[in-house]
């Protein structure tokens, strides 16, 4: 046998072997191309990874993505996201000042240094910079951001890693920073074209914000309509419980309506977003301490499926569904009221009281009680903390919140106690309280606003007209109420645990 024949085992042995060693470090090099149409643009990202949806109020955030298997309880450690940053009338020769800018700015690094980069490409110049920056518990992650200089704009690529990881994910990073191909203006409006089709079709109202909203909407997210909503859910499209979320904010909306009377068509879209897993969640900006937010600013409701087995059902009661039907309160009252918030014992009262509907037949069968807060409630060291009722009904949110979990559960029971209490339906100063605040605070701003709309805006204007607004309607409310013979009758409701 010649020597090259006895030498060829041995290379093919050693090259097996170096393949089956690299398998941890193989799964980043696995692309797949992903494209932004909305932007124009597609990158090759690393296989395992998939695109999470843009949190609200974060310009200049065009991708975001994360490893499939992130944690579940906290945001993801490893990400990589695509940012667009304007440049001012110097163009490209402001480019290295404006990124610099913008990576202290937006990332908050503790270290950066510039990196030797690749050549000039797509008709953009490269900037590339490594540093690190602190976590949200204090610890280092390690930051590598490489810009695609333009006429007009950066196109920034960000990789985070833990601190120790950055040797090795370097090269799928480098993969993912070399891979942008930019399209032409056609197949740039493929994606909105193929959604505007599908909503001329349709009777649905707010077509141009459905089309906005779907357009913008990462693959893997199902798209569910109806008549006032806007649903995106993490899974698939037939899933069961974007079926229930659906039907339940229909319902819900008729119950809405029925209670918080509008006093002219809601011209406003609800769009509510369904994510994963908590993880998700907080990457997408939720806060750690909550299952689900309303954010008015972005119109957009967001929560995530709090399930431990997917497979599972998901009854009313679930934590998931409640946080629905409590911030879908919020949402309502907000597009009704002409995104004037209420006093929080009424605004966070009702939410929490809608948080215990229950369906059946497509209606609202019943609105359970909160065992959780009525326990509490009921507890010697918490009736010692409750505030006098006038207190409560006047405090300021940062009052409210200074001590929440006494405040929340006292705002929930008032509301419970008028709403659905045998005493209250015998005295109809007493059961109309939350109708009459409502519509009052309704009436009221809008007349403040079209003031504000006249004489213009400024923020102290604004904060007068909010609280002037508030003032009448709790002093609408409470015409012909005697306020010490209500709490002395809610504090005994309290007592007898008489919430059911």
């Amino acid at each position: 046998m010649s020597s090259t024949l006895r030498i060829l085992p041995r290379c093919l042995l050693l090259f097996v072997t170096a393949v089956l060693m690299s398998g941890a470090d193989a799964s980043p090099l696995l692309q797949r191309t992903d494209k932004h149409a909305q932007f124009g643009f597609s990158l090759s990202v690393p296989s395992q990874f998939e695109p999470r949806p843009i949190p609200a109020e974060t310009p200049g955030l065009v991708a975001n993505y994360a490893p499939k298997d992130a944690p579940l309880d906290r945001r993801s450690p490893l990400m990589q996201s695509v940012w667009r940053v304007e440049l001012g009338q110097a163009g490209r020769a402001s480019a290295e000042y404006t990124l610099r800018r913008w990576i202290l700015d937006t990332l908050s690094p503790l270290s950066l240094e510039p990196v030797r980069s690749v050549k000039r490409r797509f008709g953009r110049d490269p900037l590339r910079f490594e540093g690190s920056a602190l976590t949200e518990d204090g610890g280092e992650q390690a930051l590598f951001v490489h810009a695609w200089v333009g006429d007009e704009d950066l196109i920034v690529f960000v990789g985070e890693c833990e601190s120790d990881r950055l040797r090795r994910e370097r090269r799928a990073f480098d993969r993912t920073a070399m891979s942008f191909k930019f399209f032409s203006q056609s197949e740039e409006e493929e994606a909105r074209q193929k959604w505007t089709r599908h909503y001329r079709r349709t009777s649905l109202a707010h077509k141009e914000r459905r089309i906005d909203v779907a357009t913008a909407a990462v693959d893997g997210w199902a798209i569910r309509d109806t008549e006032h909503s806007l649903i995106l859910f993490h899974g698939a499209s037939n899933s069961p419980v974007l079926s229930k979320i659906a039907d339940n904010l229909v319902t819900l909306r008729r119950r809405f309506a029925r209670d918080f009377p509008p006093d002219k068509p809601i011209d406003s879209l609800s769009v509510v977003r369904v994510c994963r897993d908590r993880g998700e969640y907080l990457t997408y900006g939720g806060n750690p301490n909550t299952v689900g937010y309303f954010h008015p600013r972005a119109q957009e409701l967001v929560l995530y499926d709090a399930r431990v087995n997917s497979s599972e059902e998901m009854p009313d009661d679930h934590q998931t569904m409640r946080t629905l039907y409590h911030e879908a309160c919020h949402q309502y009252l907000h597009h009704t009221a002409s995104s004037m918030s209420p006093h929080s014992w009424y605004d966070e009262g009702s939410a929490e009281f809608y948080a215990g509907a229950t369906f059946k037949g497509g209606e609202v069968e019943s609105i359970l009680g909160l065992e959780q807060r009525e326990s509490f409630l009921r507890q010697p060291e918490t009736l010692r903390r409750l505030p006098r009722l006038e207190a409560l009904l006047s405090m300021t949110q940062s009052q409210f919140y200074a001590d929440a979990d006494v405040n929340y559960s006292m705002g929930y029971a008032l509301i419970r106690f008028l709403r659905t209490s045998e005493a209250a339906g015998l005295r109809a100063e007493w059961s109309s309280l939350p109708k009459r605040y409502f519509e009052s605070l309704r009436d009221t701003w809008r007349k403040e606003a079209e003031k504000l709309a006249l004489s213009g805006l400024t923020g102290a204007g604004y904060q007068s007209a909010v609280e002037r607004s508030r003032e009448v309607a709790l002093k609408a409310s409470l015409v012909g109420v005697d306020l010490e013979s209500l709490e002395a009758e809610f504090l005994a409701w309290i007592r007898r645990g008489s919430i059911d």
